[in-house]
């Protein structure tokens, strides 16, 4: 794979830090992934579901093309691409330099276990005599000191958590591969120095700490303290903050002025704590609140002890960085906890129960209540848990939590088989994406979910059956309660505890809420340019919108990086000269691995070795220790050089690790890494068998995985990955501001863009919107965007155009336009962005037609734009929200209509603060920081009625008034508006016309959006590779949102322009010709149009770049005319003779 000389840094790596990583290792660019936990998923590793479908789906984040470059194996277990290295347990320490030359410094936790020879035996565990609870499991289970930090990463070696630890060392002593290496407990190197006025504190912390094997002196005042400082060198100062004469932040100010490098802790009372964390912020580490005993001090300091000697930070230098530092989450036992978190067992946060329902959680998926272990038969959600709270400091939805409840639901009901009550209790229902208003409805009508609006105050308990009683309020004011077996909390988000630090580092600004600033009309750019933001880092996003903001802040690094030189030059790796193995006979080298001498002792090795050679193609058979080590590997290659074989088999444990070993070994020996395997010889093979009978099993056992991969290995031809030539310029189709967007991002890479517009000006939506909820012009953006896009030497706009006719394939696709005169022209392209925008929907609701006091909202902006309306006139406007929305035909939210009925309120209650205004909605749908907006308006004195979609207001339009009628929840009565002006949110459509669509060989959904890809993992794509899209074409967005999806598209489409050939997987399928009847059977199976029929040549085409391997075709194929390569009859069938033991 080709290797552009620019770099960047991806700091995190949950979902949205792999999937930045991943688009710019694409691209071309190295990228350096850290993460400063021990293992890759973030959040998303705790979670074994995903709506819509209610499965996993990470894997569809994996590259399509150029497959071989990287991992294709299940993402949740791990990842591997060649322009990607990966660094976890590692912090960002500093960041200096200037866009496109960053020297960023990374430090890493130090680690006992040695993951090159840990194997994951797990006898660890049984000699560990801590148990802590388990963080992976949201605590409801208990881990040992050392354990596995997922349960399904590969490789997965063990950590110790040293903060527990207390290194008795039965864990060094019983590892059977010498992995663990616990340092000695003396410390006396590391000296701490004690400073409080009370010396029964002094005393207490000395002894304690002498006894962990620390040098610890002691002061009384700050004064001494100094004194001491200007003495000898210490590397940790626990620091008291209230004492007579100095204080503690004047301590701390003095003595970091004479040593920048000294780690201070401050103690304090619980009323000084906020003194703490202001000190925090001028050089502490950490505080300590008083009282505190050991169990808190020592793991504190501990910690503190690793990571100051750890070895000091490597520096990379790097173009870009992208914080994708993802999410945290509320901690309900703060504040007031009248829901009795902490304190009833069957009391659960979402994140929590996602763990219950797993199959690697503490029951094993078994729905259970953790109080007594008795089967779960009703279950509640309380939603809005630590979000739209102004007392917990949350005036923000978190975004996914509606979403969550009823995914948990629906998982929980399919695991009960159906037996299990569900109730989800919330005071918005906000299903803002443009499939889950249908998602929602379906678990209501189909599953049997029951939705209460009401306000939960209070759950307590009932002690003799533990049965959870909840008690609350209704729309109405009634007080409801009502008994369950377990309620989970559906918390709110919160920013990661390291955001501040960040912050600082990388000099970029946060929010008032602790999230990163973006810029305006941006969700990826921070305030410090070449450092982008992605996930929720930024603020709060679901799975697909992380994964859009995750590829758009990749497009921004990719940016920066270009402009400073990275993407000119490439280096390439030499290619591997194929030789003459294609006409030799097969010499197969089998080399098996003994892990520490436990093959050796579980099988009879010279049984093994007399089977294997009883096929001539094996040349030789070896047995050597540990080829995961330094060491086994270079004896592994000692082997090879004396052998000089044609074909090497190698029989060891967690085959993924090899991958990258495997292309290096391949390369110095001159033989395609093709010709080079590894067969999972797996735990089963490694016991300990004492018995002849299971000796005897274990070695057939062996001798038949080995047996597998020579018989595959044998029939195996080091063929090239196919190519296909690439015309390296992109279509845009649309020129609102999601195609002028993604034109600008390609063309600004060196990319040649024709962007075409059937109007005969650009700019879309933004032509008449003037103004945006958060005070932002969209007619500042507008003008500078148009600007950028008619003097790029790199974009051919074409107006008053549009498409007829497309044909080709991703890289050569060939599109026909048709100006205004009706002439015709040809352009040929790569890659093709669909951005052809949205417009307001019509309708003919409410007397919408009839009377000139109903609008609908983008006429009331544009009335307010052009003075036609004077705000000063009015007395009373009702806003009707979800027109024709959210139900059938059109069910889905709009996404926009809240925030614009917000916009417009305030504007005019701003203009005219007498003026009444009433917001007639279902659901309001501020989701993310909006909600601080709604906020806003209810103390302007905006009226908000929530009605039903059964009863919807009743409206009586006159020539200049308007009368509303509608159910008032609160006074529990229908009540009469009379109003100067009707507004109506009519909501968004799509203007993606299906002939377009099938144009380009694209799926449009049932209300003629785009349909991507994969919802979660690949939004912007579609199936058929080549072809994205963005902007309202793709779904309903505000103008950053847009911009965003622009940019993401945008980046995706590079990974495709950016070299001239475009390589695929050795996995693909051809066609015997011979054999084929062209029935074309294939071309229906095949999911990615990756085959065509060539009618002049009378033969099934299959595009290489677009072919996954699946195998559709041969299953179909009633002639074994379509093969996959890889997988010849003979070689499948003689592997299955060798499993046959």
């Amino acid at each position: 794979m080709h290797r552009k000389i620019g770099k960047a840094l991806v700091v995190g790596a949950g979902i949205s830090g792999i999937k930045a990583a991943l688009d710019l290792a694409e691209f071309g660019y190295g990228v350096t992934l850290i993460d400063s936990s021990p293992h890759m998923g973030g959040i998303l590793s705790q979670l074994d579901y995903q709506f819509p479908t209610d499965r996993c789906g990470m894997c569809r984040m994996l590259p399509l093309v150029d497959r071989d470059a990287g991992s294709q194996y299940c993402l949740r277990k791990g990842l591997f691409h060649e322009n990607i290295d990966i660094a976890l347990s590692t912090e960002l320490a500093a960041i200096e330099g200037e866009p496109g030359q960053f020297q960023a410094t990374l430090k890493e936790h130090p680690n006992w276990v040695n993951s090159n020879l840990c194997t994951g035996c797990g006898v660890c565990l049984d000699v560990c005599p801590v148990e802590i609870p388990d963080e992976f499991n949201a605590g409801l289970g208990v881990r040992k000191a050392i354990y596995l930090p997922v349960p399904h990463a590969i490789p997965n070696p063990y950590i110790i958590d040293y903060t527990v630890c207390t290194r008795c060392g039965e864990c060094q002593k019983i590892c059977p591969t010498g992995a663990i290496q616990i340092p000695a407990k003396s410390r006396t190197g590391f000296r701490i120095l004690v400073v409080d006025d009370e010396l029964i504190i002094r005393d207490s912390l000395k002894e304690w700490l002498e006894v962990e094997g620390f040098a610890v002196d002691m002061a009384a005042s700050g004064q001494e303290a100094l004194d001491y400082l200007s003495q000898q060198p210490y590397q940790l100062m626990l620091l008291d903050l209230k004492m007579p004469g100095m204080d503690g932040v004047e301590v701390l100010q003095k003595s970091r002025e004479e040593n920048a490098d000294l780690g201070v802790v401050m103690m304090t009372a619980y009323a000084t704590v906020e003194t703490a964390v202001e000190a925090m912020k001028i050089g502490a580490l950490d505080y300590l609140v008083k009282p505190f005993d050991p169990e808190t001090l020592i793991p504190m300091v501990e910690r503190l002890y690793q990571e100051m000697i750890a070895a000091e930070g490597r520096q990379i230098e790097v173009g870009a960085v992208v914080m994708c530092g993802g999410t945290a989450f509320f901690d309900p036992t703060t504040g007031k906890n009248t829901f009795g978190y902490g304190k009833y067992p069957n009391v659960v946060t979402h994140l929590e129960f996602e763990r219950i329902l797993s199959g690697t959680g503490p029951y094993q998926g078994r729905l259970v209540r953790p109080v007594d272990g008795t089967p779960l038969r009703k279950i509640a959600w309380i939603q809005c848990v630590g979000s739209r709270d102004l007392q917990v400091d949350a005036d923000y939805c978190s975004n996914i939590c509606c979403m969550v409840a009823i995914k948990e639901a629906l998982v929980a009901k399919e695991k009960a088989d159906g037996n299990l009550e569900t109730a989800i209790f919330y005071m918005d229902m906000r299903t803002f994406g443009k499939s889950f208003q249908r998602y929602r409805d379906q678990a209501e009508r189909m599953h049997g979910l029951r939705f209460e609006r009401a306000r939960i105050h209070t759950v307590t308990r009932d002690a003799a059956s533990h049965d959870l009683i909840i008690q609350g309020v209704d729309l109405s004011g009634k007080s409801t309660a009502e008994r369950f077996d377990m309620v989970v909390l559906t918390v709110g988000q919160r920013p990661i505890p390291a955001a501040v630090e960040l912050s600082e580092l990388a000099a970029i600004e946060l929010n008032p809420f602790g999230f990163g600033q973006p810029e305006p009309f941006s969700l990826t750019r921070s305030s410090r340019n070449g450092i982008e933001m992605g996930g929720s880092f930024a603020g709060l996003q679901d799975i697909s919108d992380s994964v859009t903001l995750a590829s758009a802040a990749a497009l921004n690094a990719s940016r920066v990086i270009h402009a400073a030189g990275g993407s000119l030059a490439m280096e390439s790796g030499a290619p591997i000269p194929s030789g003459d193995v294609l006409r030799e006979v097969p010499r197969i080298l089998v080399i098996a691995c003994t892990c520490g001498r436990r093959l050796s002792e579980a099988v009879d090795t010279q049984q093994v070795v007399q089977q294997l050679k009883a096929d001539p193609l094996v040349d030789r058979v070896e047995f050597i220790e540990q080829t995961c080590t330094a060491d086994g590997w270079k004896h592994l290659e000692q082997l090879v050089d004396e052998s000089a074989p044609n074909r090497i088999l190698i029989g060891a444990c967690l085959p993924y690790v090899y991958r990258r070993k495997l292309k290096s070994l391949g390369q110095k020996i001159g033989l395609d890494a093709g010709l080079i395997d590894v067969t999972d010889l797996g735990p089963e093979c490694l016991k300990h068998h004492p018995a002849d009978q299971d000796r005897n099993f274990a070695t057939r056992n062996l001798s038949s995985k080995l047996e597998m991969g020579v018989a595959r290995l044998k029939w195996i031809e080091p063929t090239p990955s196919p190519t296909i030539q690439v015309v390296q310029r992109a279509l845009v189709v649309g020129g609102g501001i999601a195609g002028m967007t993604a034109a600008l991002a390609i063309a600004d890479h060196g990319f040649e863009v024709d962007l075409v517009e059937e109007n005969n000006r650009l700019g879309g939506n933004l032509n008449w919107l003037m103004r945006t909820l958060d005070g932002h012009s969209p007619q500042e953006l507008l003008q500078a965007t148009c600007a950028a896009v008619t003097r790029h030497p790199g974009i051919q706009v074409h107006t008053q155009a549009r498409v007829v006719h497309c044909a080709g394939e991703v890289g050569n696709f060939h599109t026909t336009l048709v100006d205004a005169q009706n002439a015709g022209q040809r352009l040929q392209h790569a890659v093709t962005v669909l951005a052809t925008g949205g417009s307001e929907a019509t309708t003919s609701a409410y007397g919408y037609g009839t009377s000139p006091a109903v609008m609908t909202q983008k006429e009331l902006e544009e009335k307010l734009s052009n003075h036609r309306i004077d705000p000063g006139q009015l007395n009373s406007v009702v806003m009707i929200q979800c027109v024709d929305s959210r139900e059938e035909p059109r069910n889905y939210c709009s996404r926009v209509c809240c925030a614009s009925a917000l916009k417009h309120a305030l504007h005019l209650k701003e203009l005219n603060p007498q003026l009444r205004i009433y917001i007639l909605y279902r659901d309001m749908m501020t989701y993310g920081f909006y909600e601080t907006y709604y906020t806003r308006a209810r103390k302007a004195n905006v009226t908000f009625i929530q009605y039903q979609l059964t009863a919807k207001p009743q409206v009586e339009a006159g020539h200049e008034k308007v009368s509303v009628s509608v159910h008032d929840p609160l006074l529990d009565r229908q009540i009469q508006i009379e109003a100067d002006l009707l507004v109506l949110a009519t909501g968004v459509v799509p203007n993606l016309p299906p002939e377009l669509a099938q144009t380009y060989g694209v799926a449009i959904d049932p209300d003629v959006f785009f349909q991507e890809a994969d919802s979660k993992w690949r939004p912007v794509d579609s199936l058929k590779e080549g072809i994205f899209a963005c902007g309202l074409a793709h779904s309903p967005r505000n103008i950053a949102e847009t911009i965003a999806t622009a940019e993401a598209a945008a980046q995706r489409a590079l990974r495709l322009l950016a070299r001239e050939r475009l390589p695929a997987g050795k996995g693909v399928a051809s066609v015997h010709h011979s054999l084929c009847s062209l029935c074309q059977q294939c071309i229906d199976a095949c999911p990615y149009g990756a085959r065509t029929i060539d009618v002049d040549r009378e033969k099934v085409r299959v595009n290489p770049a677009m072919c996954q391997g699946c195998g559709s075709c041969a299953a179909i194929c009633p002639n074994g005319a379509s093969v996959l390569e890889g997988f010849l009859e003979q070689q499948m069938l003689e592997m299955i003779d060798a499993a046959m033991i």
